[in-house]
């Protein structure tokens, strides 16, 4: 039995990222750009799925996309693991008890 084969439903290289369908979207592109990227959509079923998605994205406020702190047990624990401190930064007393407690403690 031969099963009839099946354009597969992924985003090839010719796809247009999805910041440039986000800004096709938000109509910040060039009009060349928009050209091109809407002559795209008209045969790209991937890209035109894709596209009612981006239409939730929210750009993230200013100081949201930084990345939280390391707790400062699993800071010493990988310090440990590595070797010597090497961010070069001085280590506080907190961290020396808690390293401290940690080896004592056999953790």
């Amino acid at each position: 039995m031969n099963v009839p084969s099946v354009n597969s439903f992924n985003k090839t290289i010719a796809c247009p990222s999805s910041n440039v369908l986000l800004s096709f979207h938000l109509q910040t592109l060039s009009p060349e750009i928009r050209t091109l990227v809407k002559h795209h959509l008209a045969g790209c079923d991937f890209c035109c799925a894709e596209m009612p998605l981006l239409a939730h994205y929210q750009r993230p406020l200013k100081g949201e996309c930084k990345p939280p702190e390391i707790p400062i047990n699993l800071r010493i624990l990988a310090e440990s693991l590595l070797g010597k401190c090497r961010t070069g930064r001085k280590v506080s007393a907190q961290e020396k008890s808690l390293k401290l407690s940690f080896s004592i403690t056999g953790g």
